[in-house]
């Protein structure tokens, strides 16, 4: 008899929290990986709308069907906001401005971000380079956001990256959080709508959302 068993495919990590996003009612989502890139843990914040364990039970779906996974319901930890704690997460970053020069082969970004009447531009400058000129984005992006930052929290920009997904192509971004004595690494990403640098912006503060503790 044919062995009729799902091939476990291999974890892609931001595509895998991008389709556990798409689950009814979750808002964010951070995955963990061990040695061997299996799941370890899923950490899950979600709208107070529906049961936990239904959420659970949707993302055992989506692991089983998508990637032949048969995840235990005990690494899944969900978090549910309530009303008011939803409305004080909803505050976000106001992408407004990007701009840059060129002098020689030395690009300095620019990147302007608001919240309520407030707005605070970020700079890096290097090397112009095809990918040394999208981290100067990213950093630059990320330079804006620190003035937000709320007390004891620091922000550090890792790394960017280009990559296809099926037909689109999708920038990806890694920040570094520390808070207070916790350590915790962020990432964001977004289609390359219009043209990379949008892009990288709106991957690095899709690496912020929720997550990050600001002073709006």
């Amino acid at each position: 008899m044919a062995d009729t068993a799902k091939e476990v495919k291999e974890i892609r990590l931001i595509e895998c929290e991008s389709l556990i996003k798409r689950i009814r009612d979750v808002l964010s989502v951070n995955i963990v990986l061990g040695e061997q890139s299996e799941i370890v843990e899923v950490h899950v914040l979600a709208e107070a709308g529906r049961n936990a364990k239904q959420i659970v039970r949707d993302i055992e779906t989506l692991l089983q069907v998508e990637y032949g996974i048969d995840l235990d319901h005990k690494k899944v930890s969900i978090v549910q906001l309530n009303q008011g704690q939803k409305l004080a997460h909803e505050k976000r970053l106001n992408f407004t401005g990007i701009s840059y020069s060129l002098q020689g082969s030395q690009l300095e970004a620019v990147v302007e971000l608001a919240a309520d009447k407030r707005t605070c531009q970020g700079r890096s400058s290097g090397v112009n380079t095809r990918r040394n000129g999208i981290r100067l984005f990213a950093q630059a992006t990320t330079e804006a956001i620190k003035q937000f930052l709320a007390p004891g929290a620091t922000l550090i920009f890792e790394d960017v990256a280009q990559f296809s997904l099926g037909s689109q192509t999708i920038i990806a971004t890694t920040l570094t959080l520390l808070h207070d004595i916790s350590e915790e690494t962020l990432v964001g990403s977004a289609l390359i709508r219009h043209d990379d640098k949008d892009a990288v912006v709106r991957a690095t503060l899709a690496a912020i959302n929720r997550r990050v503790p600001l002073e709006l």
